[in-house]
């Protein structure tokens, strides 16, 4: 019996694919033992560690260039610093995928909740204290577009993520709406206050549906007789979409300062 073994082989127990490894010796990092009379690749002991080693170098993220100069001149005091930064990239990796992870998790948290929540509906509800950092400014009743996007984003160190953010629109008396995200780490902008804020969750398709929305709501906090104390609150949680594709969720929030005149 040979002591060496053809390329389906060496795939089938280092777990890859023959393509892979034809790509390495392509590539100058793994060589047959010897080619058989049959033209069949045949390989060795010597051959298996290697790719061993091959494949847990790539796994670390080194390119097959530099995975070259390892396996053929690089010293131990050489590659160290090599595998030090694939430490730092993994780590960075591991950030990045908790991240995500508790992006997954607000989603299926939000959508829970505003399941459970009838849409439209008006309600009092209670607040911590939420620290927005300014993004952008823009001159009611503007709309948002992708030109203004671009410039802002080109402008500022403060961008957040669009796909994840919940994007606060904060409407000022003389006509400006601020648009602000949530920011824990750097002094705020602006402080909004804990305590009762009238409150409603909507889906919208449309701007037009959004100002008829937003004049219902001062309609109503009026209609109840709230004081309201602070500026109008648009919250857009456009993630959400990915449940509805072609509506936006919202929610409209006014800080009050008598909440004890309904009991809702």
């Amino acid at each position: 019996m040979k002591d060496e073994i053809t390329i389906s082989e060496l795939a089938n127990l280092m777990q890859v694919s023959v393509h892979q490894i034809r790509y390495f010796e392509e590539k100058g990092v793994l060589q047959p033992a010897y080619t058989g009379d049959n033209q069949y690749r045949m390989y060795g002991i010597d051959e298996v560690y290697r790719l061993a080693h091959i494949l847990l170098l790539r796994k670390m993220g080194l390119s097959v260039q530099v995975i070259k100069e390892c396996l053929s001149h690089l010293t131990a005091e050489q590659i160290t610093p090599l595998f030090r930064q694939a430490l730092t990239d993994t780590e960075a990796e591991i950030r990045k995928l908790q991240e995500t992870k508790r992006f997954i998790e607000k989603l299926l948290e939000e959508k829970e909740y505003i399941s459970q929540t009838e849409e439209g509906a008006y309600a009092l509800v209670q607040r911590d204290e939420v620290p927005l950092s300014l993004w952008f400014e823009l001159q009611a009743p503007a709309s948002l577009s992708a030109q203004e996007l671009v410039q802002n984003s080109n402008n500022s160190s403060n961008v957040p993520n669009l796909f994840e953010a919940d994007i606060h629109y904060v409407y000022s008396d003389s006509g400006i709406v601020g648009m602000y995200t949530r920011e824990e780490e750097v002094l705020s902008d602006l402080m909004l206050p804990a305590g009762s804020y009238v409150s409603r969750t909507l889906w919208v398709q449309n701007e037009e549906q959004l100002t008829a929305n937003i004049q219902d709501f001062y309609a109503y906090a009026e209609e109840m007789g709230y004081i309201c104390s602070g500026p109008l609150i648009m919250v857009e949680k456009s993630y959400l979409s990915l449940f509805t594709p072609e509506q936006l969720y919202y929610e409209l929030l006014s800080h009050v300062s008598n909440p004890e005149v309904v009991n809702l």
